[in-house]
């Protein structure tokens, strides 16, 4: 499977910077224009046959990026360099599986900000 970063809500410039940085590792960044949220993850990152028909008008409100094509022990370095990179610019991070390449763009988004966002309530709870 190719290394790919599947990039989300950046702009030109971000994206120039992303490509410094990964270039050299073997990575194609592929930057998600809206009209493509409703493709599968799958689709995007070339696992899965590109579909006919695709769901419409779906949203992402904020950034993201997801990694493709990385083995578990490589994710550390590799969000490593995605911090190095991007410094204090917040976005969600995601990594393909088996599960997440049916999903479209916008229901990974979902899942992942609904995930961010009990890891925030949680460590609320545990500080009080």
């Amino acid at each position: 499977m190719e290394k790919i970063l599947l990039v989300y809500g950046f702009n030109n410039f971000q994206i120039e910077q992303l490509n410094k940085a990964f270039n050299d590792k073997g990575f194609e960044i592929r930057p998600v224009p809206e009209e493509k949220y409703g493709y599968k993850i799958g689709e995007l990152t070339g696992v899965l046959e590109e579909e006919s028909e695709h769901e419409e008008g779906l949203a992402i409100p904020g950034r993201m990026v997801v990694v493709c094509g990385v083995d578990k022990e490589e994710y550390a370095p590799v969000f490593k360099l995605l911090t190095d990179t991007t410094g204090k610019l917040a976005y969600h991070k995601a990594v393909v599986t088996e599960t997440n390449t049916n999903w479209t763009s916008a229901r990974l988004f979902t899942e992942v900000d609904n995930e961010y966002k009990e890891i925030k309530k949680r460590n609320r709870l545990k500080n009080r």
